[in-house]
């Protein structure tokens, strides 16, 4: 009831994890075993994930500079046997949600938001995971606010989100009329639901959400707006930059010698990255042979190229700003050494 209300929207679902948010929600929205799923390659192995547990074949698409989906490649791996497109807000930058809506609208092709990695951002004016025919988002350790494990589905779809709540709950349809004991059912279900405990700590996490943005959207405009940018890097392509979850800081060289050679002394320093490049391999599905067959260069040209230059950097809540800029002055002066 609380995430509804800050979402604004008509139905909100606890689940034990994002993935398997995304896998109730496929479920209910009818994705079957030999449907293609299209999804971007640099993403959580979870998406893919997901997309096999039920069967389905997911359509890798490339990225642009946003390090999203591109919307221009989108309608190249639409088949008729496409069921459903899930672009991922991928470290808190938007997707093209606009042209990637025309395109699903065009082919009659549903659009599911993968915003595990963006709880907290929105998209002109929406909040992010409003804006398709669903949402999902993880609550894990490592995201914007934390269950320890569990994940959320919001939709505005009143029957969809019926069978949501009934197939993680063992098919329980909790009629008000009976006890527990004796419910009512007409699916078969799981066991997905998230514990009551979890759920406490949510309802804590929650008053603490816009207080974390505020403080990403600060923080990194203080580190960014200070780097001296050099003629052969660029940084990720913000597509609304003032409602950005700013959880991160994605930059790239155009020869991968300097991201080697900036990486390399940075490490020195005792920093870190966050993805990229130190959990590239769970997380661009040009490594991820164990699932994807016939993985080469050329399936995601323009990611294989723009990853490997890339470096992303983690923003933290809790850092001062003289911490911020002693990082900064390092930053610049690995730039001018490299």
């Amino acid at each position: 009831k609380n995430f509804t209300k800050y979402f604004g929207n008509k139905e909100c679902l606890a689940t034990t994890s994002g993935t398997m948010a995304q896998y109730i929600a496929m479920k209910g929205m009818g994705i079957k075993p030999g449907d293609e799923v299209i999804t971007q390659s640099f993403t959580f192995v979870a998406t893919i994930e997901a997309i096999l547990a039920l069967g389905a074949i997911p359509k890798i698409v490339d990225i642009d500079d946003t390090f999203n989906i591109d919307p221009n490649k989108i309608e190249d791996s639409i088949t008729e046997k496409t069921k459903l497109i899930i672009p991922v807000h991928m470290l808190g930058n938007q997707c093209k949600m606009d042209e990637i809506l025309v395109i699903g609208k065009k082919n009659n092709i549903p659009v599911m938001e993968d915003a595990c990695e963006a709880l907290g951002a929105s998209y002109r004016g929406k909040k992010i995971g409003t804006i398709g025919d669903v949402g999902v988002f993880s609550l894990d350790f490592a995201k914007t606010i934390t269950t320890g494990e569990g994940g959320l589905v919001i939709s505005n779809d009143l029957k969809l989100m019926k069978y949501c709540r009934e197939f993680h709950d063992h098919g329980h349809e909790n009629n008000k009329i009976f006890p527990r004991g004796k419910d009512t059912r007409s699916i078969y279900g799981l066991n997905l639901r998230m514990s009551e405990l979890q759920a406490a700590v949510g309802l804590a996490q929650l008053k603490k959400l816009n207080y974390i943005v505020e403080q990403n959207r600060k923080n990194k405009a203080l580190l960014k707006n200070n780097i001296n940018k050099q003629a052969k890097m660029q940084f990720r392509k913000i597509v609304d930059k003032d409602n950005e979850l700013a959880d991160t800081l994605i930059f790239y060289f155009d020869d991968k010698k300097f991201t080697n050679d900036f990486l390399k002394k940075y490490l020195e320093l005792g920093y870190g990255t966050k993805n990229l490049p130190d959990a590239v391999d769970w997380h661009f599905a040009g490594t991820w042979t164990h699932m994807l067959k016939k993985i080469s260069n050329s399936s995601f040209r323009h990611s294989f190229d723009l990853i490997e230059k890339s470096i992303s950097i983690p923003i933290l809540v809790k850092q001062t700003n003289n911490e911020i800029e002693k990082h900064v002055e390092d930053i610049n002066n690995i730039l001018k050494s490299i």
